[in-house]
């Protein structure tokens, strides 16, 4: 397994051929000092940039037009001198020097158009069915012969584009496959990808077969073994204010810990997104991400952007500096750890034959996943080829769909005393006719009623609210088996608001004469009859989340893996480094606000911004553990912390946090 390093930058330097000066500014002296102010132990150079340009000689490429020597080498030799990594950056997926010098290569849509000509930013995809893939995979030959020694390539915009040019549809006919068929499509996509995988891979390791290779699409798709297998690591590109948003890094490193590789969460400088010139984060917004990469297993990587002129910005990596140092402070209790959940997670994403970016992680999939980390469970993802016998229960998000293989899989663990959470058309057969996993009640059909009401029982007592609690979106109608106990009741609106009648101004209120099951219960099973996954994810409403929680305390036996006193907005996890013969437990917290938008390159989201880190105090952590707990203290500031251990809960309260605090539970 390549060995990532902990504290790394991606150095971005797209520059256009307009600009002069290009590298004028570099010092060796001024790169090193604001390496070693920023504790950085690896940094991400370029070889070629989304411009397509290259900034060191080249037989292959096209040199910058205004730099007038060896950047690239002179930034390796700079590292070299200082002991830090430097991998290769390549632009892969967008070249705008060689899409303007043949547009035969680019990408077309279905509609016959490739871009618009008048849109600004990198909208000229190209084809890796064409002879660009032999284009790029020499420029990759050239920098590893010129840098037979180098720390790694970086393989950028990487993703899996249907593409429908002249070229694509007489090949896809020639094998059989047409073009009108989005299957036949998808599985044409797949080959192309498939081929640039391993042409690339090939073209990396032409000069020493151990060169680590990632290939970065902006986010890893969970399940598509075949195509992360060509990963000697993974980069978790996961900028929170540029779209990603704070949640998406969570769910992906839950994903990449079960794989074997090692993997980094990537963060930026910026105030919003790549590209962002003159912007910067608050201290203590670095400081809660790298924290948040830590407690999930994850090395970091802040991503920078280099002005043209080559001069390093100071203040950039005084910034960068105020989060890693800390990082470099934990990193012994960091190295070589694994997480411990009993709480899997099957994402939906699996079902899915290509991932295309952090925007296609399903709403059901985050819905799942926020309950989960707002209430402190420690959980992982999983893809359909996963092992279950670790987990205790499993949920399955509302939009995900049952094959053969899962039914039995699933069949198996509820035999084997395993259970269940599952909402939606999770446990339905292939036509949704029937449950092919029986919840404990015979499917009666889908509801036209929206939106319903969910309705507390006896079974949840926890949920505060004993009103009708609004939720949108049809349900499925059940009718329960006679042990199967009905833990939220439904009930529907008077009618569906139209233009025929309507009330109010959003929607008709509850029927009191109208109820149903809403969530079912069995021994192994709590199934929920709407999209509660995709709806808290939409809505937000904490009292979804409520009901999930104690329908999880049932199947449970009320024993949660965790139980915190943090915020809903902290987070926990709990890791194991069996090279120490301890754990360590983890609690981060940060306040966000929304401030503006990101409205960069066309997007517009709102922000969430992290400028002031509020100390937590006595906070209590009730935490099952595996082992027979030894000692506990707060690392690295080494303080010795009070527990008790009954039944394998070590119970424990942190006296003060500001956010992240790291609790070795020694079993040594």
């Amino acid at each position: 397994m390549h060995r990532l390093r902990f504290r790394q930058v991606h150095l971005d330097f797209h520059t256009n051929g307009d600009i002069p000066d290009i590298g004028k500014k570099f010092s060796k002296l001024r790169f090193q000092e604001a390496l070693k102010a920023g504790h950085v132990d690896s940094i991400t150079l370029f070889s070629k940039c989304h411009h397509g340009y290259s900034y060191h000689p080249t037989n292959v490429g096209t040199q910058h037009p205004h730099l007038k020597f060896d950047l690239l080498g002179q930034q390796i030799e700079a590292c070299r001198e200082i002991g830090v990594r430097c991998p290769i950056y390549l632009s892969a997926g967008v070249d705008e020097l060689t899409a303007m010098a043949h547009p035969e290569w680019i990408v077309k849509n279905r509609d016959g158009t490739s871009y618009d000509p008048l849109q600004v930013g990198w909208f000229k995809k190209l084809r890796f069915n064409s002879a660009y893939l032999d284009y790029l995979c020499a420029q990759i030959e050239e920098v590893v012969q010129r840098w037979p020694d180098n720390d790694g390539i970086f393989l950028d915009i990487i993703s899996p584009w249907d593409d429908f040019s002249e070229h694509t549809l007489r090949d896809m006919l020639a094998l059989g496959l047409s073009p009108s068929k989005p299957e036949d499509v998808c599985t044409y996509t797949q080959r192309t990808l498939l081929n640039y995988y391993e042409r690339t891979n090939a073209a990396a390791r032409s000069v020493r077969k151990d060169t680590p290779v990632f290939h970065n699409g902006g986010h890893i798709p969970v399940g598509a073994t075949k195509f992360n297998f060509f990963n000697s690591h993974f980069e978790l590109e996961s900028l929170p204010t540029g779209g990603w948003g704070y949640d998406h890094f969570a769910f992906s490193a839950r994903y990449a810990a079960t794989q074997p590789r090692d993997f980094l969460g990537m963060t930026g400088k910026f105030h919003t997104t790549w590209g962002e010139f003159g912007g910067f984060k608050r201290p203590a917004a670095l400081r809660y991400e790298c924290a948040g990469m830590l407690a999930y297993g994850a090395k970091c990587s802040i991503g920078d952007q280099l002005h043209p002129n080559g001069d390093m910005n100071v203040d950039t990596y005084k910034l960068i500096g105020a989060a890693y140092a800390e990082v470099e402070a934990r990193e012994p209790w960091i190295d070589n750890v694994r997480p411990v959940a009993r709480i899997g997670l099957v994402s939906t994403e699996s079902n899915q034959k290509l991932a295309r970016g952090h925007e296609t992680v399903s709403r059901a999939d985050e819905g799942a996943a926020r309950m989960l980390l707002e209430t402190h469970l420690p959980f992982l993802v999983l893809d359909e080829n996963a092992k279950w016998d670790r987990f205790d229960l499993i949920v399955f998000p509302d939009s995900f769909v049952l094959t053969p293989a899962t039914i039995a899989k699933a069949k198996k663990f509820l035999a084997g005393g395993g259970k269940l959470l599952a909402a939606g058309g999770a446990l339905l057969n292939a036509d949704k006719s029937a449950f092919a996993i029986d919840p404990g009640a015979k499917l009666l059909g889908r509801s036209d009623s929206d939106p319903d009401y969910l309705v507390a029982t006896a079974l949840t007592p926890a949920v505060s609210i004993r009103s009708p609690v609004v939720i949108h979106g049809a349900a499925y109608e059940v009718k329960p088996t006679v042990k199967t106990r009905v833990l939220v009741e439904r009930r529907t609106a008077y009618f569906n608001r139209t233009w025929e009648h309507f009330c109010s101004h959003q929607h008709a209120p509850d029927s009191p004469s109208k109820a149903a099951p809403a969530a079912t219960l069995t021994a192994n099973i709590a199934w929920f009859a709407h999209d509660i996954f995709t709806r808290y994810r939409n809505y937000g409403q904490p009292i979804y989340r409520d009901f999930v929680l104690a329908a999880i305390d049932h199947l449970l036996d009320g024993e949660r893996p965790a139980v915190t006193s943090l915020p809903t907005d902290g987070r926990f996890s709990l890791l194991d480094q069996p090279s120490e013969k301890r754990l360590i437990a983890h609690l981060i917290y940060a306040p966000k606000s929304l401030r503006g938008a990101n409205q960069s390159e066309g997007v517009n989201k709102s922000l969430e911004v992290i400028e002031d880190l509020i100390p937590l105090r006595n906070v209590q952590v009730a935490v099952q553990v595996p082992r027979q707990i030894h000692s506990a203290r707060l690392v690295p500031e080494n303080v010795v912390i009070p527990f008790t251990q009954k039944g394998g809960i070590v119970s424990l309260v942190v006296p003060e946090f500001t956010a992240h605090a790291m609790i070795e539970l020694s079993y040594a």
